[in-house]
This record gives structure tokens, C-alpha cells and sequence, in this order.
């Protein structure tokens, strides 16, 4: 059944189809909003990594969220790392 509505969305509408026309014109975000979309992404990167590497699936939910954790605290990190960068060299220039 999902496949018909996909095959569906697939082939209506512009060439394409209905799928193709959110690369050509994406939702609107704010700009606030844009940074918060990176929490789905990364639990969709942790879940997949983890149920990937689960040996049962009663690990799976820890893991996962132990995952989740570790990579934003990580990429908090990196960024405040450059944007210190970022000041010391504006600051000196």
C-alpha cells in the first residue's frame, strides 16, 4: 500500500513529481528554527547507528539516547571551540 501512494506522489503533479518540488522550493523556516532541526536529524543518526551495533533490542533505546547525548554534546564542543577561535582572531586583527 505505501509504495502505490509513493509511486503516487512519485509521478503527480510537475515533473518530477510532488516528492521532486521540496528540493526546488523548500518550507520556509525561521531563522531560529533552522538550528533546532539538527535534534531530529541526530536522533535519526543515533538510532540507525545503534540499531545497527544492538546485540538486543532491550539495549536499543539507552543506547540510542547515550548516543544522541554524546554526539551533541560533541558537536556543542566544536562550536564553541571555532566561535572562540573566531573571537580570538577577530580580536587581534
Amino acid at each position: 500500500m505505501s509504495a502505490l501512494l509513493l509511486t503516487a506522489l512519485v509521478n503527480a503533479g510537475p515533473p518530477g513529481g510532488l516528492l521532486a518540488m521540496l528540493f526546488v522550493n523548500p518550507l520556509p523556516l525561521p531563522s531560529g528554527a533552522r538550528l533546532w532541526m539538527l535534534l531530529p536529524l541526530l536522533l535519526c543518526v543515533a538510532t540507525v547507528y545503534r540499531a545497527s551495533r544492538a546485540r538486543h533490542v532491550r539495549e536499543l533505546p539507552l543506547a540510542t539516547l547515550l548516543t544522541f547525548i554524546n554526539i551533541l554534546v560533541g558537536m556543542l564542543l566544536i562550536a564553541a571551540g571555532f566561535y572562540g577561535l573566531h573571537r580570538l582572531v577577530f580580536r587581534f586583527l
